[in-house]
């Protein structure tokens, strides 16, 4: 009866310190990882998505030149890869500046300066070889031709989906949640420092015993996520989703890969750690037995 007065103190709160690290370092990542322009501009990077954006606009704009009559070439030669690129970087951008400082509105856009040239020059061309009058009806055509275009490449540079997220209001809810998110994150960090004074007074008679606690609060923690999210990785389970176009697919499947190696990485050190404090708690409980007998 005595050993169990003695162990359940240290036995529940090590038990309370396992979920609320856990609770801890998930919010952190999330906050200061997950949830960063970092973040995607690595996914943008590693997943090639300015190669595939702009695939996808070629295959656009060749697809309709048959029906449209206008050559693939007069986009394509005003829309690089880079504007690609830094059109995707650019909805990433816009996105966080909504959620972290006080702008009102998400606003998406990308230079079409070289677009709307090339277009306008194309149709005055056209006009001017055909004999077509270039009066209002026509001027309206030719804004018609550009913002069709524009659209459709803001779309496709719209990898993660801001645009979506924000027209359906998400945006703004997220914004909101985030200001509650930091909250929990604080409320968390605080909780887990409390348990662990509560552990460390627990265990002052016999210092060496915290190693043993934080030891276990580590490996079970650090195995209770890491091998979840090795098991997503190494069935490469999230290449199973169906998304249409391959951009999109891209980001949503190389940003799930991004967080879930993350998080792996993070609960793998926590294992770790909570490894060597066993290995420290069994060394000084070693010493301790080699050197009482000789005192």
């Amino acid at each position: 009866m005595t050993k169990i007065k003695y162990y359940f103190p240290k036995i529940l709160l090590t038990f309370l310190l396992i979920f609320l690290l856990i609770g801890t370092e998930l919010s952190l990542l999330a906050h200061q990882s997950f949830l960063t322009y970092k973040a995607f501009e690595t996914v943008t990077v590693q997943q090639h998505l300015d190669e595939k954006a702009y695939t996808a606009v070629e295959n656009y704009f060749k697809s309709r030149a048959n029906s449209t009559g206008i050559p693939a070439e007069v986009y394509l030669n005003a829309i690089t890869q880079e504007n690609m690129k830094q059109g995707i970087l650019s909805s990433v951008s816009e996105a966080f500046d909504y959620l972290h400082h006080d702008v009102k509105t998400y606003a998406f856009t990308m230079d079409f300066t070289a677009l709307e040239a090339s277009v306008t020059e194309f149709f005055n061309q056209y006009a001017e070889e055909n004999g077509y009058q270039k009066d209002e009806v026509f001027q309206q055509k030719v804004q018609a031709n550009i913002q069709e275009a524009e659209a459709k490449i803001l779309y496709i540079a719209d990898t993660f989906k801001f645009g979506t997220v924000a027209e359906h209001g998400w945006l703004t809810k997220l914004r909101q949640f985030l200001d509650i998110f930091k909250k929990i994150m604080t409320v968390l960090c605080i909780s887990t420092g409390v348990i662990l004074i509560l552990l460390l007074l627990c265990c002052k008679e016999n210092f060496s015993e915290l190693f043993y606690w934080l030891g276990l609060t580590g490996i079970i923690s650090g195995l209770l996520i890491s091998v979840p999210c090795l098991y997503l990785l190494g069935t490469d389970y999230f290449s199973g989703f169906v998304v249409k176009d391959a951009q999109i697919f891209s980001a949503v499947v190389g940003y799930l890969q991004y967080m879930t190696h993350q998080i792996s990485t993070a609960f793998l050190i926590t294992g770790i750690t909570g490894i060597i404090f066993l290995i420290l708690f069994g060394i000084i409980q070693k010493a301790k037995r080699d050197i009482l007998p000789r005192l």
